[in-house]
């Protein structure tokens, strides 16, 4: 009776709009992904160029701008289930591990703008960011960054099925 119910309620959405919206929300998670999705579904690459564009830069300013409180929510699940489980505390990690050591190799190496620019199509926007705000504290840089960087990526991306359609 409930999935009758879910789908009578559903059923005068349009098919479209809802690949529109899962495509945005995709963006947050995995933008190649995202765009792949909206490169095999939409017939105009300029639409889906869009969405995923804006997808991307709304994407980067939710993991920029609000990634720490999602973080420090996690870290707070993960002491309350130690805490269940009879530990007192989570244990801290080293000071100089091969996390930092990979984050001090990014930074000398390029930094921020290398990292914004390959993050979107390899790793995704939500590590990109969280890592990039890890080696910058002006977040409205990081920001700009990775804004480029996704609309670098859609016209390349787009840009191809459009030339090659």
């Amino acid at each position: 009776m409930y999935s009758g119910t879910l789908i009578l309620a559903t059923s005068w959405i349009d098919p479209e709009f809802l690949w529109q919206v899962g495509v945005f929300f995709m963006c947050f998670v995995k933008y190649a992904v995202a765009a792949g999705m909206a490169v095999a579904h939409f017939d105009n690459p300029t639409w889906g160029y869009t969405i995923t564009t804006i997808g991307g830069i709304a994407a980067a300013f939710f993991w920029i701008f609000f990634g720490n409180w999602a973080q420090s929510k996690i870290v707070a699940y993960n002491l309350w289930i130690k805490r269940k489980k009879g530990k007192t505390t989570l244990e801290h990690p080293k000071r100089f591990n091969k996390k930092n050591r990979w984050l001090v190799k990014i930074k000398k190496n390029g930094g921020l703008p290398i990292l914004c620019f390959i993050s979107p199509v390899s790793i995704g926007v939500a590590p990109g960011c969280l890592i990039a705000v890890g080696l910058e504290s002006d977040r409205f840089k990081i920001w700009l960054y990775m804004s480029v960087s996704v609309v670098f990526w859609g016209i390349i991306i787009f840009g191809s099925k459009y030339l090659l359609a």
